[in-house]
C-alpha cells in the first residue's frame, strides 16, 4: 500500500553494502512471490557475510517490520502474522476490512502523534523515501504495509499492535487481491497515496493527533473510493 534505504539516516556500520544487498534480496523474493527467505547458511553465503553479521542485519529488518522470524521454521517477508487470524467459519468481505481499517487506523495515527519517538519517525521517513522509487506494485504494497505497521507500532501499545496485525492478516486474504484485480500491473494507488502517506507522517511529526487522525481517515477513504466508490 525500491530498495530499502536504511531505517533513518543510515547509521554506522549498517550503512554498508551488506544491508543494501539483503534488502535487494528481499525485493527479489517479493517479486517472485516468495514468502520465506532462504535458510541462514545459504543467506550468509549468498551475501558473503558471517552468520553473526547476518543476524545483526536480519534483526534490523525485523525491527522495521520488513521480515519476521519463527524459530525452527525460517525467516518470512513482511511483519509477523497471526497463525489463525479468525475462525474458518467467519468470512469477511473487502468492505468489512475497509470499514475496520477506517475505524482502527485513524485512532492509531492519532496515538502515534502523541507517542512516536525520533526513531519511529526516522523509520517512517526511510519507508516513504523507498516507496517513491519502487519498480512494481508488489514492492510498493510491501512498503505500504510496512509504513502502516510502523504507525501502529509508534503508538507504543502492544495490544493495539496485535489488533492491527489481526486486521492486516485479513487484508492479505481479501484487500490485497482486490487491489491486484483493480490495478493489475499498473502503478495502482501509489501516485495519490504517496502524498497522503506523507501528510499522515507530517501530522505525526508535528505531534498533532487530530490532524494525524484526519489525514489517515482521508487516505483510507480515498483508497476505498478507488476500489469501489464511496458509500
Amino acid at each position: 500500500m525500491a530498495r530499502y534505504a536504511s531505517r533513518a539516516v543510515m547509521e554506522g556500520p549498517v550503512q554498508d553494502g551488506d544491508l543494501m544487498r539483503l534488502r535487494a534480496l528481499l525485493d527479489e523474493a517479493v517479486e517472485q512471490g516468495e514468502a520465506r527467505l532462504p535458510p541462514e547458511p545459504r543467506l550468509s553465503e549468498r551475501l558473503g557475510v558471517t552468520r553473526g553479521r547476518l543476524r545483526t542485519l536480519l534483526k534490523k529488518l525485523e525491527d522495521e517490520g520488513a521480515i519476521w522470524r519463527h524459530v525452527g521454521k525460517g525467516t518470512f517477508v513482511g511483519p509477523r502474522t497471526l497463525t489463525d487470524p479468525a475462525p474458518a467459519a467467519l468470512s469477511f468481505s473487502v468492505d468489512d476490512v475497509l470499514q475496520a481499517r477506517t475505524v482502527l487506523e485513524p485512532q492509531l495515527a492519532g496515538l502515534a502523534a502523541i507517542h512516536a519517538t525520533p526513531d519511529d519517525l526516522a523509520a517512517m521517513d526511510a519507508c516513504l523515501a523507498q516507496m517513491r522509487h519502487v519498480p512494481s506494485l508488489r514492492q510498493w504494497k510491501r512498503h505500504d504495509e510496512q509504513l502502516h505497521r510502523l504507525i501502529a507500532q509508534a503508538t507504543g501499545n502492544s495490544l493495539l499492535l496485535t489488533l492491527y496485525d489481526t486486521l492486516r492478516a485479513q487484508m492479505r486474504l481479501t484487500l490485497d487481491r482486490r487491489i491486484d484485480q483493480v490495478f493489475g500491473s499498473e502503478s495502482g494507488p501509489q501516485e495519490d497515496s504517496d502524498g497522503e502517506h506523507l501528510r499522515v507522517v507530517e501530522a505525526i511529526r508535528s505531534h498533532d493527533p487530530g490532524q494525524a487522525e484526519t489525514a489517515m481517515r482521508t487516505h483510507l477513504l480515498a483508497l476505498r473510493g478507488k476500489l469501489f466508490g464511496l458509500r
